[in-house]
């Protein structure tokens, strides 16, 4: 059964899908945290049990690439709506003091430890949906798709346009002129890649419209929102049923089609921009739902699944950074210098440990703190003053 907390109006399950989400963009983060994502064909081939690689690459790209960290922007569109509706008359203020914040964040996780960070994209991308707030789900939805459609246009007519097929020249130009560093330099040397890197990314974002399709899963995040979907009593529940199963087979049909087509003629082009535009949202909104309704169920499976990733989730902040926190000093040059090291079979076993000590580490931390400290300090940026830290139960007065 979903729960919510009376203390803070947390739901358990949406947590839960946030520590989905965190796994996911672990297991796509890894290879370039870990510097595989920049080794060639033959360097790849002579790493250790890089003969399941190529198998586990096509399951990447078919089931997680895109996918989580649109279930990442499905979700923070709904919190933005949910903490909206709680705030009432403050919802605008609160609104753009979050959005400073995790602009502030991202920039310096960008800065100081990885370049490719998301965060910085989900604050700016943020302010557009001050308007939405009060809207309807159906003006929500019709504006989500609608988002997604004006992406596939602008990815057609793009060559007229003049958009760089790939990515272009000057992001090619800084990768190889900066992934060097990463792999051998000191960490002032770093700092300064990071610089360029975050630059890079940012117009190789803009390139690829990841503005535009970030914004539609915040609409549809929103829409979700405003219907309650992720609690149990809401009127529009039986929405999910209906949902789960289309989402799910029409997403997994276009990621396969997505990997099988070579954009070549006309048709194959547009099957290819339409599996790439469509596919990640279509299945990160069935993972959802699928997951949804698991968890408004009573079994035991379920609900041990859920506990299990619900403090993940609830310290989804703190946890994404931390994973750039423990993997930078280990494969960077500057800490133990793994860079290019290893396979991407032994990566996601690497990937998957860590998000196990990440859950074992959440319950702990939470069974004494009441969020995560990054979450904290937000909070405390947003409010203008200090919330409470420690949990009801722990000792003291907490601060």
């Amino acid at each position: 059964m979903t729960t919510v907390s009376p203390g803070d109006g947390r739901i358990d399950a949406l947590d839960a899908l946030r520590g989905c989400a965190i796994l996911g963009i672990l297991l796509i983060n890894i290879q370039v945290l870990s510097g595989y994502g920049f080794i060639g064909p033959e360097g790849r081939n002579a790493l250790s049990l890089s003969g399941y690689d190529d198998i586990l690459q096509n399951v990447l790209d078919v089931l997680v690439r895109a996918k989580f960290y649109s279930l990442f922007s499905l979700l923070f569109g709904y919190s933005f709506v949910m903490l909206a509706q709680r705030m009432a008359e403050r919802a605008t203020r609160s609104h753009l003091r979050r959005l400073v914040g995790l602009v502030l964040i991202g920039l310096a996780h960008s800065l100081l430890l990885w370049p490719w960070d998301i965060l910085l994209l989900y604050g700016l991308t943020g302010f557009l949906l001050l308007p939405f707030l009060r809207s309807s789900p159906r003006t929500l939805a019709i504006g989500g798709f609608g988002m997604f459609a004006i992406v596939g246009v602008v990815t057609w007519f793009g060559p007229e346009l003049g958009l760089p097929d790939g990515r272009g020249q000057l992001a090619t130009r800084v990768l190889q002129e900066n992934v060097p560093t990463l792999a051998g330099g000191s960490y002032a040397e770093v700092l300064r890649a990071n610089l360029y890197l975050t630059i890079s990314v940012f117009l190789e974002w803009l390139q690829d419209l990841r503005p535009l399709r970030v914004f539609g899963m915040f609409l549809l995040g929103a829409a979700a929102a405003v219907m309650r979907l992720a609690e149990r009593d809401s009127p529009h529940s039986s929405l999910l049923s209906w949902i789960a199963m289309p989402a799910l087979l029409s997403g997994l049909f276009l990621s396969v089609i997505e990997i099988a087509v070579a954009p070549e003629s006309s048709l194959t082009r547009i099957a290819y921009i339409s599996a790439h535009t469509m596919g990640p949202p279509m299945l990160a909104v069935g993972y959802a739902a699928a997951l949804m309704l698991w968890w408004q169920k009573d079994g035991l499976l379920g609900a041990a699944v859920r506990a299990a990733l619900a403090p993940v989730g609830r310290m989804a902040l703190t946890n994404y950074l931390l994973q750039s926190a423990v993997c930078v000093p280990l494969f960077y040059g500057f800490g133990a210098g793994w860079f290019a090291e290893l396979s991407l079979a032994r990566l996601l076993l690497f990937a998957l440990a860590l998000f196990v000590a990440q859950m074992i580490l959440s319950g702990l931390w939470l069974s004494v703190f009441r969020q995560g400290p990054i979450e904290w300090v937000w909070r405390w940026q947003i409010r203008g003053s200090r919330p409470r830290l420690l949990a009801a139960g722990a000792a003291g007065n907490g601060g």
